[in-house]
């Protein structure tokens, strides 16, 4: 549910701009009032869960409507907006107040929206860790949520818009659309920030998310960034990578098969699987960990390779098999414990992973 923010802004065209911009994100449902004696007034009138507040304002300035929010007892979260210099004296009453964020005008709409969304709805921002970008983005297609997602990496940052699930729109310094997520997902080690319900107005991305990301996949193995892990030329490799999976499911107990991009997380090809068994998911997850362990045998000197992991829940039997220590994919196959022979599941899906040529 939107956060009701009553906007308190005397300036008639800043008012209505800054009103049409921060309902557009899907996050605020703003009421405006053109000075402190009006904020009052709806305060009074209605409910409303957050304030934003210029402080030089004609009829009742914004430092006054503070000390009657606190005369009221209000506890609602207030942030405030100035043209003017916050000198030491200034900061010092602010404080007193309890303002939760402080902006200096003139202030980009992008980043006011991400500081209010921060002070004033924490619940629906969070940073993300232990997952590559590749992955994370494809969790938020699986779960079909909306909101922005913040990439901060190699001095710059990019964001993506979903819309329930669907990448609609991304953007970055001088570049909008896709040309933008295939310089974004290019960062190195870059950090995740995700603001949820926020919207995009712009939607300059049609393609389904997979068809992005396995284009950008091409785009990095060319440039090398990726060291040679990304997915290949899909046309040439898509028919044996098929055919090799569709044996896998001919192995007793098999639920379900995804072949992963250890680097990127992202899938290559799928067969099985179900609305309960979602194989590619899995996997996702699944290259994150394969990676933390490889680190983890690197800071502990084993020079030694991993050939594959067994992961034993209470009726399922999940395989990460790697095709080599020379290719960076493996297979993730998920087996039935009560139907499946998982010496021979392990075996056969070893001769048939050694088959697999990227």
């Amino acid at each position: 549910m939107a956060v009701t923010l009553l906007l308190v802004e005397d300036d008639d065209f800043v008012r209505p701009a800054l009103t049409r911009a921060l309902t557009r994100t899907g996050v605020f449902a703003v009421v405006p009032a053109e000075h402190g004696e009006r904020a009052l007034e709806i305060f009074d009138a209605q409910q409303v869960d957050a304030i934003l507040t210029d402080l030089q304002m004609p009829v009742m300035d914004g430092l006054t409507l503070l000390g009657h929010l606190i005369e009221r007892g209000s506890r609602l979260p207030v942030a405030v907006m100035t043209g003017q210099r916050i000198t030491t004296d200034l900061a010092e009453r602010l404080h007193g107040f309890g303002i939760a964020a402080t902006f200096t005008k003139p202030v980009e709409i992008s980043t006011l929206a991400d500081e209010l969304q921060r002070a004033m709805s924490p619940a629906t921002v969070g940073r993300i860790t232990g997952i590559t970008l590749f992955g994370f983005l494809q969790l938020i297609e699986v779960e079909r949520k909306t909101g922005l997602i913040v990439v901060h990496g190699a001095g710059k940052e990019g964001r993506l818009y979903f819309d329930r699930g669907n990448l609609v729109h991304a953007h970055t310094r001088g570049l909008q659309g896709l040309a933008a997520v295939n310089a974004i997902v290019a960062w190195p080690d870059p950090k995740l920030e995700i603001f949820y319900k926020r919207k995009s107005r712009e939607h300059t991305i049609k393609e389904p998310l997979q068809h992005v990301l396995m284009e950008a996949a091409r785009l990095l193995d060319e440039r090398g960034i990726a060291g040679g892990t990304a997915a290949d030329d899909a046309d040439e490799t898509q028919p044996a990578v098929q055919e090799a999976l569709d044996e896998v499911m001919e192995i007793d107990g098999a639920l379900g098969v995804a072949l992963i991009d250890s680097a990127s997380g992202l899938s290559l090809g799928t067969a099985g699987g179900s609305k309960t068994v979602n194989v590619e998911l899995a996997g996702t997850a699944a290259a994150d960990f394969v990676r933390a362990e490889a680190r983890a045998m690197a800071a502990a000197g084993v020079k030694d390779t991993i050939e594959d992991v067994m992961i034993t829940l209470g009726k399922q039997y999940h395989l990460i098999r790697l095709l080599g220590p020379d290719v960076h994919a493996f297979l993730y196959l998920v087996l039935d414990r009560e139907r499946a022979n998982l010496g021979m599941a392990r075996h056969r899906l070893a001769a048939i992973g050694r088959r697999i040529v990227l």
